[in-house]
């Protein structure tokens, strides 16, 4: 059997089981609230694995294995940063918002508040603009992301063109995701996460093999001959090493307001064990995050590939390593870890439009039209941008996930914690956290600043937006 031949069968197999899912989700999927939060009755072990999933996207295989192959050593810095938001999304904000969220169907709807609390409006507004501009870079990125595992895995057939399997991919997660909804994107968010956690073992186990164990494989990254590649901060020194250290770090502060991700927590059964949600959620994340610097780091220390192809550096390990019908099924779930974020983030997306905009709002089976048709828009919305941005997988979701984590993160954590902001300052802090987050992405481009990637736009940012939320709490009580 040919390597192309494995791949298709294990593709087939997989991209057909999501679609039996959405169809047998789609018979308890009668209103917008079970489109939206699957009736709020997700388990632990589900709820775990698709909101990891779900925040875990092509960014966590792709472009974190890509990164640990451009620069080594500072690559370790993405544990603490990752693993830090998890722990900081399943010990503080999931069981607060859980049992917080009353009737609220969105993030949004949540942060601005009770139906008529005064400046209600002007939030839940912003919040679904941005919440739609951002989502669809970050969907866009993850069908490049698709595209490249397609072009990878068909040489034969696309050659270096990613284009055809965009286009596939953005078809079948669009298609399932409309069928079923929530439940559906729950449902196979859970298969995606644990084929994502079996490929982070697997790979690993496999390079630290064919090296000949643990010291002689950290004898073949120590080998590796690139200026500042063992050096825990890069190229960076001095106050620059810290804000690279930290940027990183930082990009743990955004988990909180990814609305795709925190909206599992809002759709748990309130019988669900929240320790073993933690468990589940916080393991998986230590093996994907410690997995996928391993094998960044074996392929830059095994085979060189042309510059600007980083991030397929997944594939040529898993084609080096593994017997073809396995290297199949590591493609397979590259593919589950794009398509696990893009249903959720449709859906983030559609309630978006029904829900805070408010269309079609007045007839309940009317908005679920709407939001299926919304889903429709972005997918095809999305496709359109993945066939015209740069192709740069982890700086398009970076883009994303810094501007969503900085204005609903910082005001989420204070208002679970600390009590309700009032209502001008909890503007202030989203605005303020994602325009500057979006502002310090462009200008670190320029090099204006001289300042590393990745601090200002994912912490500076974050803690302004931050303390002027947590004024806000202070002025709400006067």
């Amino acid at each position: 059997m040919t390597r192309e031949t494995a791949i298709l069968i294990a593709l087939i197999a997989f991209l057909g089981g999501l679609l039996v899912v959405g169809i047998l989700a789609k018979r308890r999927t009668n209103d917008s609230d079970g489109f939206y939060l699957g009736g709020r009755t997700l388990g632990p072990w589900v709820a775990a694995l698709a909101a990891n999933a779900s925040s875990s996207s092509a960014w966590s295989i792709v472009g974190a294995s890509g990164f640990a192959y451009l620069f080594g050593m500072p690559a370790l810095w993405l544990i603490p940063g990752c693993v830090g938001g998890f722990v900081l999304n399943w010990f503080v904000i999931a069981p607060r918002l859980r049992d917080q969220t009353g009737t609220a169907i969105t993030l949004t709807e949540f942060l601005a508040g009770p139906v008529g609390s005064k400046g209600r409006r002007k939030i839940i507004v912003f919040g679904a603009l941005l919440t739609l501009a951002s989502l669809l870079t970050y969907v866009a990125a993850q069908m490049q992301a698709a595209g490249l595992a397609f072009a990878h895995a068909f040489p034969t057939t696309f050659g270096d063109d990613a284009s055809v399997g965009i286009v596939i991919g953005a078809l079948v997660t669009v298609l399932y995701t409309l069928v079923g909804g929530y439940l559906a994107a729950s449902l196979t968010d859970t298969l995606q996460g644990l084929l994502m956690a079996a490929v982070a073992i697997v790979l690993p186990v496999a390079a630290i093999w064919q090296a000949g164990g643990v010291s002689e494989f950290a004898d073949q990254v120590a080998a590796v001959d690139q200026e500042h590649w063992h050096s825990l901060t890069g190229k960076h020194g001095g106050a620059a090493g810290m804000a690279f250290a930290f940027g990183l770090i930082g990009i743990g502060l955004g988990y909180p307001g990814q609305p795709h991700a925190v909206n599992k927590f809002m759709g748990m059964s309130p019988n669900a064990s929240m320790t073993v949600a933690r468990t589940v959620g916080v393991s998986w994340a230590v093996i994907l995050y410690t997995g996928m610097i391993v094998v960044g780091w074996a392929a830059r220390a095994n085979w060189q590939l042309p510059i600007g192809d980083h991030e397929q550096c997944i594939y040529e390990a898993s084609k080096n390593l593994l017997p073809t019908v396995v290297d199949g099924v590591v493609v397979a779930s590259v593919l589950a870890a794009i398509m696990s974020t893009v249903d959720s983030q449709l859906l983030v997306c559609a309630s978006s439009v029904t829900h805070d905009l408010g269309v079609g709002r007045n007839n309940p089976q009317g908005m679920l039209k709407v939001a299926r048709v919304t889903v429709l828009m972005i997918g095809l919305g999305a496709l359109v941008a993945a066939l015209m941005l740069p192709k740069d997988v982890f700086g398009n979701v970076m883009f994303a996930w810094a501007a969503l984590g900085s204005a609903f993160g910082p005001l989420l954590l204070v208002r679970l914690c600390f009590g309700t902001v009032a209502p001008n300052w909890a503007f202030a802090s989203m605005v303020v956290g994602g325009s500057t987050a979006v502002l310090a992405f462009y200008v670190n481009k320029t090099g204006f600043t001289g300042i590393p990637a990745g601090f200002l736009d994912r912490v500076a940012s974050w803690a302004l937006a931050f303390a002027i939320a947590f004024v806000g709490t202070r002025r709400n009580n006067r």
